[in-house]
């Protein structure tokens, strides 16, 4: 699977790897020629369809994320190298440091004991309060901006949506921003209640991000992340959460952060002071057994099923038990949810380890194709795009739509998902199956249900039914993103340039997806 090498970027950084990736690019793993070692370089992936004015916007910003973390001289800021521009779009070359996102940590290995996440709180607190003393508001915090290091540093990253304020500290200042088209930017889980509503950023803004990134260390599931965006933003704004079982002394610290207003948050340095406190007690028992992490507990409410969450993506507003919803959080509610009737459907997708984390909510353009229903008989039901070309190869349907490039497969997938899929990363690579092959991710996606797992990946083929290599492949190289959930796998292929809108097709194909009981 080794395809011709690029050349080095600015004729000097060498991508290796890809080693994240979030909603405004991808972040590789490479090597400077120049001064002979490892360095990150955050690669933008600008929108396909964009005015020229956006397109400025969002280079400025990427800019202003440079500066911005160049201006931060703390160990827990990845040091800035470089800003370049090459092939029209920018690159940022920043220290390399091996490291694991705080959302991989909890996905893969269950939630953290109460003292590993008072220290990674604590560190992470301890670059916002220099930012805010530098005037900067993150405004993205979240657990796949959270780096644990392998020597135990604690790195905040992603300032791509951080703003200025117009003195170093206060956080009434005027904000000095430049915001893309109408949209809440943003995770909608991590989102703070103010920001839902509208209002501007304050630093208390960040204090309640991290707050719910806290609970979802030490808890083992985010707060607030429900099955579309916009659920997730209704239980923002209605403070709707399990209260934590598992935070133990960190409930106080946890609880005080995600207030609803700002003004009735936990200061900073009260939330360091406490989550110090909590970091240096003595342990109950070995502190090896508190450090390390431990298995996944039963959630104080059930999880929502794979359908529910994934293929139906049913709104649910929660209902408070013995609490009276207040007049200003009815009305936000009310707004979104006429917003959202009248878009008819979301650009928004993301997993919890932050595939499209930092995204713009903005209604999706175009006119939706018509769709078709398809029965297997005994297994599922599913609606795909009309006129498509069906075909049966053993336990697999495949639908193939040669105008556009894009194809989609169904087939029983028993076992665990993700083991699965890094066994057929395996198999792909030893059969050599996609030339250019470049993994984007592979991980477990908890969001789609118990043991899910996804895996995404580009390569230099083109469309066809049986992995041919012509047509669109030609123009830009083939995207493919599997999933795995359920019992079954699905696959869907789209050419790279016309990603966006194909993985909008695949989102409204997965909603109507039906297992067939017994």
């Amino acid at each position: 699977m080794n395809g011709d090498r690029p050349p080095p970027l600015a004729r000097r950084y060498r991508l290796l790897s890809v080693v994240g990736r979030g909603g405004m690019g991808t972040v590789w793993r490479a090597y400077d020629e120049m001064l002979d070692r490892d360095v990150a370089v955050k690669e933008v992936r600008l929108p396909g369809r964009i005015t020229e004015g956006e397109r400025r916007a969002l280079c400025r910003r990427l800019l202003a994320e440079a500066r911005a973390t160049a201006a931060l001289r703390h160990p827990g800021v990845a040091a800035v190298h470089d800003v370049l521009v090459e092939d029209g779009r920018p690159w940022i070359v920043m220290e390399f440091l091996p490291a694991c996102s705080l959302n991989r940590l909890v996905a893969e290995g269950g939630p953290l004991g109460v003292r590993r996440t008072a220290r990674i709180g604590a560190a992470v607190l301890s670059v916002l309060r220099a930012a805010h003393e530098a005037g900067i508001l993150h405004r993205d915090v979240k657990p796949s901006n959270v780096l644990v290091c392998d020597d135990g540093r604690v790195l905040l990253t992603d300032f791509g949506l951080a703003l200025h304020t117009d003195r170093g500290r206060g956080a009434g200042g005027t904000l000095q921003a430049e915001t893309m088209a109408a949209g809440i930017e943003g995770s909608p889980a991590y989102l703070a209640p103010e920001r839902v509503h509208g209002l501007p950023s304050v630093e208390a803004s960040d204090l309640w991000s991290l707050g719910a990134t806290l609970y979802t260390a030490v808890e083992g599931f985010s707060p607030f992340l429900r099955c579309h965006a916009l659920a997730s933003m209704v239980a923002v704004l209605l403070g709707d959460y399990a209260r934590p079982v598992r935070a133990g002394a960190l409930a106080p610290v946890i609880e005080g952060l995600l207030r609803e207003r700002p003004e009735d948050r936990l200061s900073a340095a009260a939330a360091a002071r406490m989550l110090q406190e909590v970091a240096d007690a003595e342990p109950a028992g070995a502190t090896a057994a508190v450090l390390a992490p431990v298995p996944k507990p039963r959630r104080p409410k059930p999880r929502p099923s794979w359908r529910a969450a994934r293929v139906r993506r049913t709104l649910r507003v929660p209902v408070l038990v013995g609490r009276r919803l207040r007049l200003g959080a009815v009305l936000s509610v009310a707004v979104l949810a006429v917003v959202a009737a009248g878009a008819g459907t979301w650009t928004a997708r993301w997993n919890s380890v932050g595939k499209s984390d930092s995204l713009a909510l903005r209604p999706a353009a175009g006119v939706e194709a018509k769709m078709v229903k398809y029965t297997e008989k005994g297994a599922y039901s599913v609606r795909v795009p009309a006129g498509w070309q069906s075909e049966r190869r053993g336990d697999v349907m495949e639908w193939d739509d040669q105008a556009s490039g894009r194809r989609l497969r169904i087939f029983p997938a028993p076992g665990e998902p993700l083991d699965g899929l890094r066994a057929a990363e395996r198999r792909a690579e030893v059969r050599h199956l996609y030339p250019g092959y470049r993994r984007l991710r592979l991980e477990a996606a908890p969001e789609l249900g118990e043991d899910a797992a996804e895996w995404e990946f580009v390569w230099n083929g083109g469309h066809g039914r049986h992995g041919g290599h012509s047509g669109h492949g030609r123009q830009g190289g083939e995207h493919v993103l599997c999933s795995r959930a359920a019992g079954y796998e699905f696959c869907f292929h789209a050419p790279e340039a016309q990603w966006t809108p194909g993985q909008r097709l695949y989102d409204r194909v997965l909603r109507t997806f039906k297992p067939r009981k017994g």
